[in-house]
């Protein structure tokens, strides 16, 4: 019997140019509330590996685990009533998958690929830098409890899933870590009207392996790091624009959850 070959999946993602020197990013600059500057970055044509169609990585190796981890809630209102089941959920997911000891969850954010205040984010990028991270440490926790945990390792930790249906437009995909340079890094400030923070960003390399789940459902999720105490750098990712698109593609919906996580 005659079989055809899946279709390997393109997509394009915006890099930061191999040249970039110490980015910037103006959030609502000069009191425009709702305004963005963002540096020049390279639109590239990459192929996606399915991790569906291949091996997938895992967390221990990779910082990156897709996993089947349907939950019980199903609506995500801003008013957050869902984190009384949600929460807990996420709690045994990661220590699960990532062997954490300790979770604090502190964020969940809500993103719709249409014409959403919160729409998926489209630049290849990390969540926190070297500086950011302990900096949110004690933001969170305060000095004291800080300090405990800086006595061991400890990290960030992003769970993401779909939400409502399967994921047919701007898909969450990531840069496999093993073919990422500690040099293809860079900080990126971000400068608010009263503050400053700080992410971090990745330079083109066409040597760049892309990872990412087809039409990922509400039952499933991933899970990975953005910040390691240890040095780990974290997993470079981005929404992507698949070059091909289903008919009558419906915009992404998803959740990305947050948290604090103490090894030892």
């Amino acid at each position: 019997m005659q079989t055809t070959q899946k279709e390997i999946a393109t997509a394009t993602v915006n890099y930061l140019p191999a040249d970039t020197e110490r980015p910037q990013i103006f959030i609502d600059p000069d009191g425009q509330i709702g305004r963005r500057i963002d540096p020049v970055r390279e639109q590239t044509l990459v192929t996606l590996c399915d991790v569906r169609e291949g091996e997938a990585p895992k967390f221990s190796s990779h910082g990156l685990e897709f996993i089947n981890a349907p939950s019980k809630v199903d609506e995500f209102g801003a008013d957050q009533t869902f984190r009384a089941a949600y929460d807990p959920e996420i709690d045994a997911l990661i220590k699960k998958v990532s062997g954490a000891q300790e979770v604090v969850i502190f964020d969940h954010t809500v993103r719709v690929d249409d014409n959403n205040i919160r729409r998926p984010a489209r630049h290849v990028h990390g969540d926190y830098s070297a500086t950011s991270g302990p900096v949110r440490l004690r933001e969170l926790l305060g000095d004291e409890t800080a300090a405990e945990w800086e006595k061991g390792q400890y990290g960030i930790i992003n769970v993401w899933r779909p939400i409502k249906h399967p994921v047919q437009t701007a898909p969450l995909a990531f840069a496999d870590p093993t073919t990422v340079q500690e040099g293809d890094w860079t900080d990126i400030d971000m400068i608010y009207p009263d503050r400053r923070g700080q992410i971090t960003g990745l330079k083109r390399n066409d040597e760049h392996r892309w990872l990412y789940m087809s039409e990922m459902t509400p039952e499933e999720a991933v899970v990975f790091t953005t910040f390691d105490s240890a040095g780990t750098p974290a997993i470079g990712h981005s929404a992507v624009d698949l070059t091909v698109l289903p008919k009558n593609a419906k915009p992404r919906q998803s959740i990305e959850t947050r948290a604090l996580v103490r090894f030892d």
